[in-house]
């Protein structure tokens, strides 16, 4: 296990984390850092939850129904409050997520995926 000052010292360097780690704990960070980066599903469940409530909308059932038309609406309009929340979370995501990476590889400023070829 290094010590706190070593390594403050690997990382004043510049030269990376898995430099000072054993092939066991250098092995279980990659792959925790592999899984934790950003994927294009971040936000697909709001979307398919977008495509299913405009999908009842158009139901005649909901068309007839005038409080179920506004329920809808309502219903509607709270998912794309999410989806914007989501991009959001997605973009503060993936920021802290490169300033974590960075710390892990310090000279690669593409994706895990690049590091490992």
């Amino acid at each position: 296990m290094i010590k706190m000052e070593e390594w403050k010292e690997v990382l004043k360097e510049d030269k990376g984390l898995l430099i000072s780690l054993d092939s066991k704990q250098k092995k279980k960070l990659k792959k925790t850092l592999q899984a934790a980066e950003p994927s294009e599903y971040f936000g697909q469940d709001f979307t398919q939850l977008g495509d299913l409530i405009g999908m009842l909308e158009e139901l005649d059932l909901v068309k007839d129904d005038s409080k179920m038309k506004k329920k809808m609406k309502s219903i509607n309009e709270q998912n794309v409050d999410m989806v914007a929340t989501a991009s959001k979370l997605r973009k503060q995501y993936e920021q802290l997520y490169r300033q974590v990476r960075k710390i892990v590889y310090p000279k690669s400023a593409g994706s895990l995926r690049d590091d490992e070829k």
